[in-house]
């Protein structure tokens, strides 16, 4: 039984969406990959389970865990999980639990994928670093890393120190989110790095700025926004972000493909601005694919709000200041959904072509 342990070297590197597209690629060869995420530290309720959300896009996504959607993620950590094991530090019943959820999937699939959680040495603090989870699967690791050149490679260096420690054998590393105009000199001083490490790289993955596109929606939910209007578009994907606290005709220069205007409550000259714009044929399709965030608690009188309702442009309003929301959108980073069906396509797309599956199956 083939079982291959997904790692990363920092947050951020793209594990998941790299795991997601692998679990396709394999698929299409033919393949029938089970899939578990051993330990999970960002939970939630789900078929009356505390299941990791990465593995519950699994289960939705790839259909896999319908019998037993637990063993997608075997340990959920939770509040206090860390703090009650170090006073009660027996590992061995996590570690069993783990170990009957791997042995379950295997009997239902060619190969396991099995999706790490951070560094080499995340988990650790309970008995639980990749490093032990994938020695006590006989798994095989390959590490994710982020784009660059000397970072990266210090990174892994850390992190395949501490796998060699446990006895885990790298299959190699995949470098994702490198950006294109330096794709061949990132990849070939990459390669030789890793070379002088005993390392394989496995694929270099170029950035693709789609998927880290976010929706009004998701805004809304991470920050408890109230959702006024335009239910029907609050899934449109953000491009562009303005703060328009300055007058109507200076705002309108900054608009582009899917914009999304901040602006406190009380502007009604930017308010109506946004309804004139979706409404106009010239800057419909600039506008009208994001929305709007009311800030500072204020709302227009029924006659704006009536014309907002109208225009069907999504609408979220907040207490909070603009300064503070603008703030909050910078560097936003959110996990694929099981709505985004474009970022879900991408990951099958960008590992079919830039990953050397044959050489991760051989």
């Amino acid at each position: 039984m083939k079982k291959v342990y997904i790692s990363a070297t920092l947050k951020d590197c793209g594990k998941t969406s790299v795991t997601l597209g692998l679990l396709q690629a394999l698929r299409a060869k033919g393949y029938n990959p089970g899939y578990t995420k051993p330990v999970g530290q960002h939970y939630v309720d789900f078929l009356n389970e505390q299941l990791d959300e990465d593995a519950v896009l699994i289960y939705e996504t790839m259909g896999l865990g319908r019998g037993c959607p637990k063993d997608l993620s075997p340990i959920a950590v939770d509040r206090g999980f860390t703090r009650r094991f170090i006073f009660d530090s027996n590992v061995a019943p996590l570690e069993a639990r783990i170990c009957q959820a791997v042995e379950r999937i295997s009997a239902e699939h060619d190969m396991v994928i099995i999706e790490g959680t951070g560094h080499a040495g995340v988990g650790s603090c309970f008995g639980l670093s990749n490093a032990r989870v994938a020695q006590i699967l006989d798994a095989e690791v390959i590490i994710v890393t982020s784009g660059g050149i000397g970072k990266p490679l210090d990174e892994i260096a850390l992190s395949a120190a501490l796998f060699h420690q446990h006895g885990v054998k790298i299959k190699g590393v995949i470098q994702n989110k490198v950006m294109p105009e330096k794709y061949d000199e990132v990849s070939e001083a990459v390669s030789k790095g890793l070379e002088n490490m005993g390392i394989k790289l496995l694929g270099v993955i170029p950035y693709e700025p789609m998927l880290t596109k976010y929706s009004l929606s998701q805004i809304a939910e991470m920050f408890n926004y109230e959702v006024f209007s335009g239910v029907n578009s609050i899934h449109n994907k953000i491009e562009h972000i303005i703060v328009a606290a300055m007058e109507p005709q200076n705002v309108l220069q900054y608009i582009k493909a899917g914009s999304l205007i901040i602006t406190p409550g009380d502007r009604i000259d930017n308010i109506l601005l946004a309804v004139s714009l979706s409404a106009t044929k010239t800057y419909h399709q600039k506008f009208c694919s994001s929305g709007l965030i009311l800030t500072g608690g204020f709302m227009p009188e029924d006659t704006i709000l009536e014309l907002l309702r109208a225009s069907g442009i999504p609408v979220l309003v907040t207490r909070e200041e603009t300064y503070t929301v603008s703030a909050r959108m910078k560097d936003l980073l959110f996990k694929i959904q099981t709505t985004d069906l474009d970022k879900i396509r991408a990951t099958q797309h960008l590992v079919e072509k830039y990953v050397d599956i044959d050489k991760i199956m051989g």
